[in-house]
Formats: C-alpha cells, structure tokens, sequence
C-alpha cells in the first residue's frame, strides 16, 4: 500500500508557502497602491483583485504539476473502458486461434453444423475418415439428408443431439465412397448460444476400427478358451487366481467360487510332496521358461488322475512378467492304455505273466548278476502233460481257462523275486534266482507238482506238468545254454513217465519228440 502522508503534507506545505508570498506582494501593493494612488476610493479592491491575480494562477499551475508527478502512469493513457475493450478483443482473437489449432491437428475427426444440417466446421482428420476430398467438398452436403452418413446412423445421433438437447453416443460402420469400411465411435453434443438457445450440434469421430478389431478378437479368444478341450487357468504375476474355464472345472471339481482370488499354492497344499513339486514349477516358470510335465494329481473329492501340464509365463512390452496361464489336459486313459500296452509287450495276455520278450531279458539279468557275485541260479522248464487232449476234447475256451488256472497256482508257489513266464502253448518257465542249495530248488519244483494235483477247472480237469531243471554255472554260463539244457531236462522227466522233474544231465540228452501245442 502507498504511503500519501508525505506528498500531503509536501503540498499543503508549498501551499501555505505560495499563499504567504502572494499576501506579502499584495501589501507591498497596497502600500504602493495607497501612496502613489491617493485620490483612488477604495484601495482594498485592487488590493483584492491583485491577490486573485497573483496567488491563484500559481497555485492551479502548481497544483497541476503536483497531480501529474503523482500519477505519471496515467499520461497518455487510453481511457479504462477502452483498454478493457481491446483487451477482451485480444483474449477472443487468441482463444479462437487455438480452438482452430486444436479442430485443425486433432487425431479425432470433428464437424459441426447448424440447426437444418448444413456443415460449418470440418477438420482434416473427418475428411479422412469420411473419405472426403476437400472441406469444401464436404460443405456442400448435408449431414440429415445425406444417403451414406443416413444410412449408418451419424445424421440421426446429429439429429437427436439437436432434438433433445443431450450429448448421444453411438458405434457405427461407415464405407466409404472407394468401399473401405470404417468402424467409428461418435460423441455428438448440442451448442448453444449466450442466451442458451441451441444453435448446432458437434460430432466428434474417432476411428474405432482397430479397438472394433482387437475386441472381436478377444470375444473370439474367448469363446475358444471357453469351449476349449483343455482346462485353463489364468492369474497374475503373483500366482493370484483370475480366471479358469469350464473344462477346468470339470477336470479338477474346483468351481470359480473355490479358487479366484486365491493363491495357485492353495491347489498343491494337500501334502508335502506336491508342494515341493509346486516350488520347482514356480521357480522354472518366474525365470521365464514353460513348465511341461506329465504329472499324477487328485481332484477336489480326492480322486486321483494323470494330467499333462503346461505353465506359461505370459510377458507384457517391457519384457516382464504379469501373467501366468495354466493349461491341463487329463490324460488318465491315455496313460493307462500305454501302460497296457506296455504291459501286453512284456507280458501274456491270456495269463498275465511274463511273456518271452520279458523272460529273456530278466534270464540275462539273473546270469549276469550270478556271475557278478559268483552265485547259483536255476532256470525251469515246465510243460503240461495231456494238454492237446483238453483242447480236442472239451475246446480252446477250456483250454485257456486251464491255462490261467495253472499261471495262478506258478505265482503262488514262487517267491516275490522270481520270474513265471508262458513261453506259449503249454509251455511254462520259471527262474530261481539267489539259493544256496540245490535243495531249495528242487523243493520248488516238488511244490508246483503238488499245487497242480488238486481240480483247477469247474469241470473238475486235472493236469500234470513235467519239470526240467538247469543251473548256473554247472550246466552253462550264459541264457541260451541254460534254456536249452533245462528244455532238455523237461523231455526227460516226460521220459521218466510225466509228472515229475528232472535235473539236467548231458548223458540223458534225446531228440525232441513234435510236442508243441499252442493257446493264444
């Protein structure tokens, strides 16, 4: 704030100043008036009309110089009204310059047009989208009667806008004249003027046919993923749960309810093992690799199941990670059909034992393992006695159920770590690994005669099997002569009336009598 005590009392000083001078020139001029002019009547009138003379032309020029040393700023200045006039000129001038900036370099497109439709503004970017010339072009048309802009819907959304006084939004595919389709997004407003009055209607465009795009596709993705085979889960970077499919429900018996929101972990917290195996996933997946498995794992009521897994990390632009998808496919079935398959390739189908493949393999196992630790071994040959008669007479069906009987009592009569086979036909073998004498086998082979004297069918059938027996080193050091040499043996016992066994002796040897009968 101004201090104005100094420059008052200034003046009222200088005022007091010129008012003494003029009252002492003005008795100085009495004085005079009143000695040189003695026959003048009245003296005290021009001694009055002197100081008016004298004192007021100073003071107004003094006090004129003193108004504009005190407010310099004001000389030569418009008046107020004036200077507020230009300025507001000024401030219109430039907010319509950048309003036409703004129209002119907006990536949206922008029309306006007054209250029968006709266009008063038009920016390059509508042109664009419109498939427009030139502005001029596009401002002889009229937006509500225009056939293309008619029949995609802009006029009516223009129409509406004016009609009711709202801002209307709508969505709309335009082609235009050279047949490109356009998908675009339109937000069109009233305007009004200072009075209110609705004067025209701005469509703002906005080109939407990407974003149309990239939505329709993600609508496709998901149906996909909805109606996908495989069971997909969905969360963050975190392990957070954000979605999973219906086929995922299915599989595991976790509903959406159950698991989003919550943790992955939560689906391996069941016992130690797997959440072990979920800290190997989480940690192969979060250094950006995919995790794949072939993995055994138990449904929401406990039921087990195999499944094939696959964790992927999902990576944003910047090369991090902000997703996690989980895919499973339940491959119980698959899995158990290999296994059977395998089994079939190692195993009889009709009896379930080891099948030739298999004992070959464990016979080389069981030579080498006996040379390696320099112990004994037996290999044994059984054949069934009479068995072509069973089949003539009472069928294969029968003959097969005697099969399967005679493979029952082989396994209970052995021990966990020895080897039946049914080499075919009726033809059994057996390997004992690991005795310390020839004894136990021998007790062996007189346990299987005995197990098979008992009825094995409903139709009360009795067989008898002839045994022959080989052994390790004594007679061969490898499979092929150990096989041999207990086939021998067996022909032998058949020999010695059947339904007995026999050790291998070289002395014994005889030709094979054609006695193959084979079951499938």
């Amino acid at each position: 704030m101004k201090n104005d005590t100094a420059p008052n009392t200034k003046l009222s000083t200088n005022v007091i100043r010129i008012t003494v001078i003029a009252l002492a020139i003005n008795a100085l001029d009495y004085f005079l008036i009143r000695n040189l002019f003695s026959d003048v009547a009245n003296p005290a009138i021009f001694y009055g009309l002197g100081f008016m003379v004298l004192f007021m032309p100073v003071l107004a020029v003094y006090l004129h110089r003193q108004q504009k040393s005190a407010n310099p700023e004001d000389n030569d200045q418009p008046d107020s009204c004036e200077i507020d006039k230009t300025a507001l000129t000024r401030e219109i001038d430039e907010s319509e310059a950048r309003y036409r900036v703004l129209v002119e370099n907006s990536p949206a497109g922008i029309i306006t047009c007054d209250l029968d439709g006709n266009i008063t503004t038009v920016n390059p970017a509508t042109l664009k989208l419109l498939g427009s010339p030139s502005a001029q072009a596009t401002k002889q048309i009229n937006v509500f009667t225009f056939g293309p802009l008619v029949e995609c819907g802009i006029a009516g959304s223009l129409k509406k806008s004016l009609e009711t006084g709202e801002i209307v939004t709508c969505e709309t595919f335009y082609t235009t004249k050279w047949g490109k389709k356009v998908y675009m997004r339109m937000h069109c407003a009233p305007l009004h003027s200072f009075s209110g009055a609705i004067v025209g209607v701005q469509g703002i465009l906005e080109d939407f046919t990407a974003n149309k795009k990239a939505q329709d596709q993600l609508k496709t993705y998901y149906h996909v993923i909805e109606h996908s085979p495989v069971a997909v889960l969905i969360s963050d970077n975190k392990g957070q749960i954000e979605y999973i499919n219906p086929k995922y429900v299915e599989l595991t018996g976790y509903t959406p309810d159950d698991v989003i929101g919550n943790n992955v972990s939560m689906l391996y917290a069941r016992d130690q093992a797997s959440a072990e195996y979920y800290q190997k996933l989480l940690h192969e997946v979060q250094t950006g690799n995919v995790w794949r498995r072939e993995a055994f794992n138990v449904r929401k009521n406990g039921e087990g199941y195999w499944e094939n897994i696959s964790v992927s990390p999902v990576l944003d632009e910047n090369g991090q990670i902000y997703h996690f998808v989980v895919l499973k496919e339940d491959i119980t079935k698959r899995r158990e059909e290999s296994e059977k398959a395998k089994y079939l390739a190692y195993h009889d189908s009709l009896t379930g034992l080891s099948n030739r493949s298999l004992f070959y393999d464990r016979l080389m196992i069981a030579v080498a393992n006996a040379a390696r630790y320099q112990s004994q071994m037996a290999v044994m040959f059984l054949d069934l006695d009479g068995f072509k008669e069973i089949n003539d007479t009472y069928g294969h069906d029968t003959g097969d159920d005697v099969l399967k009987a005679v493979a029952e009592q082989l396994k209970t009569v052995m021990r966990k770590g020895d080897t039946v086979a049914r080499m075919g036909g009726d033809e059994f073998t057996l390997i004992v690994p690991e005795f310390e004498d020839i004894r136990d086998v021998e007790l062996v082979a007189e346990k299987i005669l005995k197990s098979l004297r008992q009825p094995l069918t409903e139709k009360a059938l009795l067989v008898t099997p002839s045994i022959g027996i080989a052994f390790y080193p004594q007679h061969g050091i490898n499979h092929e002569a150990l096989l041999s040499h207990a086939d021998k043996a067996m022909y032998q016992a058949k020999k010695q009336g059947k339904n007995n066994y026999q050790i291998y002796e070289p002395d014994q040897e005889t030709t094979n009598p054609d006695r193959h009968q084979y079951n499938t």
